[in-house]
């Protein structure tokens, strides 16, 4: 298997989360319980599930297209960095289904400084590759926060199989995650 770029972001994360697994394993008790504790942990079920849906979406759009030419369109019209917007996403639903309001303020922080340092060093690599068109696309289209008036979808898209099964394995990795959060926080 070969590093690329995001290889050493990728294996943070990982750490992060196998952080919190264990902290949620050694933890005595919940600073949300009852019926709130319910409310967080399905909250937490909704926004994981968003974030694998979301993040399944946006690779339609990009997969194996983003070293080749600079993607416009589907989610990328409205966000320059959909799948990190997923990312956090997801860590805020891990954070809920702990019941641990300093894990569900931690976890998406530090997902988010993680997912800002990423987006800035691609952002630096896409303006190396696409010099004449980056900069207007980067200031029409927010990092993070999605501008929905500027949504385009394509009549067609085209992902190779192989890709797209990378990417469903990553993206259901989140909810193996929230799995095992549920099952150590109960």
């Amino acid at each position: 298997m070969t590093a690329s770029a995001s290889t050493s972001r990728v294996r943070l994360t990982q750490l992060v989360y196998l952080l919190v697994l264990a902290m949620v394993a050694s933890s005595e008790g919940r600073a949300v319980e009852g019926g709130a504790g319910l409310l967080a942990q399905a909250a937490g079920f909704a926004l994981v599930t968003a974030a694998v849906l979301g993040r399944l979406w946006t690779t339609l759009f990009i997969a194996g297209r983003k070293g080749e030419q600079l993607v416009r369109e589907g989610p990328y019209s409205s966000c320059r960095h959909p799948l990190y917007l997923c990312s956090v996403l997801a860590s805020l639903g891990i954070g809920l289904t702990t019941r641990s309001i300093v894990l569900t303020l931690a976890l998406p922080a530090v997902v988010g400084a993680i997912a800002g340092i990423a987006a800035r060093r691609e952002d630096r690599a896409l303006l190396q590759a696409h010099r004449a068109d980056w900069p207007e696309y980067r200031n029409a289209v927010p990092a993070f926060w999605p501008a929905w008036s500027r949504h385009r979808m394509p009549d067609r898209v085209s992902v190779p199989p192989g890709i797209y099964r990378k990417a469903f394995l990553d993206a259901a990795s989140f909810l193996a995650l929230w799995l095992a959060v549920l099952l150590l926080a109960t």
